[in-house]
């Protein structure tokens, strides 16, 4: 135990109403005399002994109709031993407790800061019981004094759970009761006497945690009612749902039932309950009704107008639809398990996206058809020198650009500028590494400042560059900046062999023709075809015997004049042609009036058209040689 002395506390009290705006720190009144209203300056001694004389002093103590000591013991104004304007005499209850003291004045109660405490030395012989206890029952501390005892901290968290004097169940010189709070946890207990004396008791308690051992039913819907049913469920504070929904609550069934209901904006899984102390426990997982996607059609080579079909599972849930390099959209429909959209202009590829709530939602990928060599395409915004990068840790991206970059070629990055300053760096995947020869030069600030209207920055990539970036342990490559968007990037080889058409046409017999390329031929712009450039069309022939022998035409896109005619023999004006000798193909060398035609504006046709009989087509390509 310590010595404690008599002391006189003085209590620095905010007082009622007064405001200091506007006031100079030389302006303060610091008389607490010449304040308005009641208010407490200080009261001593403290620690004090039951019965005896305590002094109160402040302001206009002489309205104060009644003194509350802690514990509710009263003493009305006829029951002071004198007062005046600045004090009250008064002796202290014997029921007195630890605590506050209140002074009444008409309507108005006024509370002092510091705690009155006793002299008498506190001296504990047992706390019970120890064990098995739960938030709310009752434990017995016994001594002598202990109703000098002016607060019991249970072990909570952090900083504890306080029991102050006021909220003991029963009170008396040897003996106090008070329960257990619902922050508490299993630990020691302290008590203090609000001044000095502290004492930690040397047993430490045990008390029961809440359980969760069920929720019924477990397959569920949103807005339904639910049971979580446990153990010392009263000692819950939050139900919270997947996704950080919290959810009103009732506890019943002697504290082994909470009853609650399935928030809107949650997803399945386990529901979190934090109890009073801090801690939190989790229930057994439930579900439900989810949306989910079995298959998208046609999910790649999408262009705008196409119509696409999404299947899957609980469409009804939908709330929203995101398209990428749209976001939302609201021109589509479902119809049961079924949802359809038309391909918008300016989508990009990425997910598709079905939104059920702020917590659920499931993504299909898609891609667009590319142009010529495009590797990847979409809408990356880089502002505030924010980055896009291909990296050996990025998995399937990192796969996909290694593959498609097999060797030295022209690399692309398409581009539109988005503010007033755009800036932007392209190097290596090591953030420090040029790259040797790029059409838009490094400034001497190391980085590249386009023009408003430019669009493109184009590497041509050296077989060395090319290994630095996808051998073993290779850099990739980085792109960052502020005011640019990046749409694309595209990569052709040097030397290639470039595919103009790619599928599998079968002519069976003369009525089957088949159009390549449009009327402008973007297509072969795009693949730099020009004077002299190798068209060649791949094929697979089918019949040999008699006037079944393959025949094949290749006629000027718009049916302007044949370019070539072969056959598997002579025949007619048909010249014969070995495509084993050729590679599988039939050749075919671009003259000017060739790309001219091409490139004619007329409100039909293509670029070439094949036609003939027993024979498949299966690809046409152009090259340099």
């Amino acid at each position: 135990m310590k010595n404690v002395k008599n002391i006189f506390t003085l209590l620095v009290v905010a007082l009622v109403g007064l405001s200091l705006t506007g006031c100079s720190e030389d302006n303060l009144d610091t008389n607490p005399y010449s304040k308005s209203g009641v208010n407490i300056v200080g009261f001593g001694p403290s620690p004090i002994l039951r019965t005896h004389e305590i002094r109160i002093t402040g302001t206009n103590m002489n309205k104060v109709t009644k003194v509350i000591f802690p514990g509710d013991a009263i003493v009305e104004r006829s029951g002071f031993n004198s007062s005046d304007a600045e004090n009250i005499y008064v002796n202290v209850p014997d029921e007195s407790v630890p605590g506050q003291i209140r002074l009444v004045a008409g309507n108005d109660t006024v509370t002092s800061v510091s705690k009155l405490t006793f002299e008498e030395p506190i001296e504990v012989t047992s706390v019970s019981p120890t064990t098995g206890l739960s938030a709310g029952d009752e434990i017995t501390i016994k001594g002598d004094y202990v109703y000098n005892i002016a607060e019991v901290v249970f072990t909570s968290g952090v900083t504890g759970a306080p029991v102050p004097a006021e909220d003991f169940t029963y009170i008396s010189r040897r003996e106090i009761r008070l329960r257990v709070p619902l922050a508490a946890e299993s630990g020691v207990i302290t008590m203090n006497d609000g001044a000095e004396w502290e004492l930690e008791w040397k047993e430490p308690l045990e008390i029961v945690s809440a359980t969760a051992t069920a929720v019924t039913p477990a397959e569920t819907d949103f807005g339904q009612q639910i049971r979580i049913t446990g153990t010392n469920l009263h000692i819950v504070e939050t139900v919270m749902f997947p996704g950080g929904i919290s959810a009103e609550f009732t506890v019943s069934d002697d504290h082994r039932t909470i009853t609650t209901t399935v928030p809107a904006e949650t997803k399945p899984g386990a529901i979190t309950l934090l109890l009073y102390s801090g801690a939190a426990i989790s229930t057994p997982e439930f579900t439900v009704p989810t949306v989910s996607i079995t298959s998208v059609e046609p999910n790649s080579d999408l262009v705008e107008g196409d119509k696409v079909v999404v299947t899957g599972e609980n469409f009804d849930r939908v709330k929203e639809v995101q398209l990428p390099g749209i976001g939302a959209i609201t021109d589509y429909t479902i119809s049961g398990n079924t949802l359809t959209f038309t391909v918008p202009e300016g989508m990009a590829d990425g997910d598709v996206v079905l939104v059920q709530n702020s917590n659920i939602s499931v993504t299909a990928a898609v891609e667009m058809r590319k142009l010529f060599g495009v590797i990847w395409q979409g809408k990356e915004n880089l502002s505030g020198w924010s980055n896009w990068g291909v990296f050996n840790w990025d998995g399937d991206k990192w796969l996909k650009f290694q593959e498609a970059i097999d060797g030295p070629g022209e690399l692309t990055f398409h581009f539109v500028v988005t503010n007033d300053n755009p800036a932007f760096n392209l190097r290596m995947g090591d953030w420090s590494t040029p790259f040797s020869n790029i059409s838009l030069p490094y400034g001497d600030d190391g980085n590249i400042h386009p023009a408003a209207d430019a669009t493109d920055v184009v590497i041509q990539l050296s077989a060395e560059e090319r290994e630095k970036m996808f051998a073993d342990g290779g850099l990739g490559m980085v792109i960052w900046g502020d005011g640019i968007q990046l749409q694309y990037i595209k990569f052709v080889g040097a030397g290639a062999e470039l595919v103009l058409w790619e599928g599998n046409e079968d002519m069976a017999g003369w009525n089957n023709n088949y159009t390549i390329g449009t009327d402008t031929s973007p297509e072969l712009a795009a693949l730099n075809a020009h004077e002299g450039s190798i068209v060649r069309f791949y094929g697979t022939a089918t019949g040999f015997e008699g006037d079944s022998e393959w025949q094949v035409k290749i006629e000027e896109g718009h049916w302007g004049g044949t370019y070539a005619a072969v056959a598997a023999t002579e025949h007619d004006e048909f010249t014969a042609w070995d495509l084993e000798a050729n590679g599988g193909c039939i050749k075919l060398t671009l003259t000017q009036a060739m790309l001219d035609a091409a490139y004619e504006q007329k409100w039909w046709g293509g670029t070439f058209v094949v036609h003939g009989q027993n024979f498949i087509l299966t690809k046409v390509t152009v090259a340099d040689l």
